[in-house]
């Protein structure tokens, strides 16, 4: 389960970034930023501990028999620690990530709204525009109330540009 939870981590953080990435070189008006899908850069540390817990039950199932006291004791340590740590580590590096993903955009010329619950109806989820003017816009806000797409969005403001 540590493994499968660790290769769904990458491959949903690397499907973020290549998302990210098109829609930063398209210059689409909206970008909504996956807040809460940032605490995956540090999870594999916790699903390593929860893996090696998995190997060791495996392991003693096999045999028939426990590990001898000492060596349960040092393997409880490690995925105790590794557990801690991940966790910390999802909570910590979630909040830096996203601050260096806020700079990133930023830089790429995008402004953040203020209410983006408003806007989008969703938890973990920030706003990046293009103008400022978009966070107010009541056609986008109608366009998100009626559940479009993103990228529906962004081709009726691109068409409304022109």
């Amino acid at each position: 389960m540590g493994i499968g939870l660790t290769a769904l981590s990458v491959w949903a953080l690397w499907v973020n970034h290549r998302d990210y990435a098109e829609a930063i070189q398209a210059g689409a008006p909206i970008l909504l930023e996956d807040t809460g899908i940032t605490a995956m850069y540090l999870a594999p540390i916790a699903y390593m501990g929860l893996a090696l817990f998995g190997m060791c039950g495996v392991v003693v199932a096999i045999r028939g028999k426990a590990f001898v006291k000492e060596v349960s004791d040092k393997l409880n340590k490690v995925v105790a620690l590794l557990l801690v740590v991940g966790v910390f580590g999802m909570l910590s590096g979630s909040y830096v990530a996203n601050k260096l993903w806020a700079e990133h955009f930023h830089n790429q010329g995008y402004v953040e709204c203020s209410q983006p619950f408003l806007m989008t109806g969703k938890w973990f989820t920030a706003v990046w525009v293009d103008s400022v003017s978009l966070c107010d816009d009541r056609r986008v806000l109608k366009l998100f109330g009626a559940g479009k797409h993103v990228s529906y969005i962004n081709t009726f403001i691109e068409e409304s540009r022109h």
